[in-house]
């Protein structure tokens, strides 16, 4: 039946019976409210599509889409097939060392463990140490500064140093150099972002948030994705990459371990775990149940604890599990970094000397401990799928 048949049948019946005219006339007021607003969507739709808005819109969609794809290519090869069961690659990695200051160095890891050269110059810049970090030749990355602010750039577009060598900070690259009054936080490799759900991003006091991958069209082409914190103090940490269901870490420097559901993470940042003033969040990862998660003191020692171990948070704020005994807290133990590892993943470390190491992880698993000529400063993982060529195990 048409509105204005309706419309007919309406005054009938408020002919027929007086008492219900008030009704009616409620009903036909409500139904022309209704047609009223969508004639003014219809009509903004309309002044969209004239003065081309919408058409620019879609334009920057499809534009996004293609550097989607383009990364899909990169890391897959043109055959597209391959998403249906992503096989293992045997890609040469890099290894990226940068500081807050935006510098990164591109080292090529060589093919055996053991030192692959050393970084003649200042390490520890605001308070901060140079992070490591394992890229490919056909990575995209994401720079996130403590603004939130955040640039891109090609792995492929860094120059690459020889291992075996020293370097210094003059010989790396920089790709975006930070603001006035903000640092470099953290490089999030991007070629898994159409097959991602969420960005997550930790801050140094614990701060959590995620941000769904659909909104990475808008994050960067304004460039932004937020600092994710809640105290005016605190800073953002890092940002990685995952899907629905998967378990999220925190480990801090005094020895806490926290787990968490992706699922249940907000997308507004909160204070996810309760740690002392002198404590602050040294890493964040996804553990997949079939890794390992290794963490590194300064002195070398290693603790280690099975995924399916992990304990997830039932509350909204909690302290986690406590990693490092009291005896060894009081005594000046703190951890320096932690990986989730698998079977085959490698351990690049960096010491106080500048020397960088590479450590089969099984090794240093059985061993307990790291032997090193120094206190450790930063740790990073190479995964398993990096190397092509076998390796020699160190004795």
């Amino acid at each position: 039946m048409t509105f204005s048949e309706k419309i007919d049948e309406w005054i009938k019946e408020a002919e027929a019976r007086p008492a219900s005219a008030l009704l009616i006339l409620r009903l036909v007021a409500n139904r022309m409210r209704e047609l009223n607003e969508r004639n003014e969507a219809l009509l903004s739709e309309n002044i969209t599509l004239q003065d081309g808005t919408r058409v620019q819109e879609y334009q920057k969609r499809i534009t996004h889409l293609e550097y989607q794809l383009e990364m899909l290519k990169r890391r897959l090869g043109t055959d597209l097939a391959a998403l249906e069961t992503l096989p293992v690659t045997s890609e040469k990695a890099s290894i990226l060392v940068y500081n807050v200051h935006g510098r990164i160095l591109r080292i090529a890891p060589g093919e055996i463990f053991g030192k692959i050269g050393r970084i003649r110059d200042e390490l520890a810049f605001n308070g901060e140490w140079p992070r490591l970090l394992t890229a490919f030749e056909q990575d995209e990355l994401l720079l996130l500064f403590t603004s939130g602010r955040v640039s891109s750039c090609a792995v492929s577009a860094l120059p690459t140093l020889a291992a075996g060598a020293e370097w210094d900070w003059s010989q790396a690259a920089l790709p975006e150099e930070p603001h006035a009054g903000e640092m470099l936080a953290c490089i999030m490799p991007l070629s898994h972002l159409p097959l991602s759900a969420y960005f997550i991003q930790a801050s140094r006091r614990g701060s959590v948030k995620k941000t769904m991958t659909s909104l990475s069209e808008t994050i960067l082409s304004k460039n932004y994705l937020g600092k994710g914190t809640v105290q005016k103090a605190d800073q953002a940490f890092d940002a990685l990459l995952c899907q629905k269901k998967d378990h999220y870490a925190l480990v801090t420097y005094e020895g806490r371990l926290l787990g968490l559901e992706v699922d249940a993470l907000p997308y507004s940042a909160e204070e996810r775990i309760r740690i002392t003033a002198s404590d602050y969040v040294i890493a964040s990862f996804i553990l997949p149940p079939e890794a390992a998660l290794i963490c590194l003191t300064q002195t070398g020692k290693v603790i280690q604890r099975e995924a399916s171990l992990l304990d997830l948070a039932k509350s909204p704020l909690a302290r986690g599990q406590a990693l490092i005994p009291p005896a060894r807290l009081e005594q000046g133990t703190r951890f320096i970094g932690a990986v989730s590892a698998r079977p085959g993943d490698q351990l690049i470390v960096l010491d106080a000397d500048g020397i960088l190491t590479v450590y089969a992880t099984e090794a240093v698993s059985r061993a307990g401990t790291l032997q090193a000529g120094a206190l450790i400063l930063s740790i990073g993982l190479i995964p398993a799928r990096a190397a092509d060529a076998p390796q020699r195990n160190p004795a």
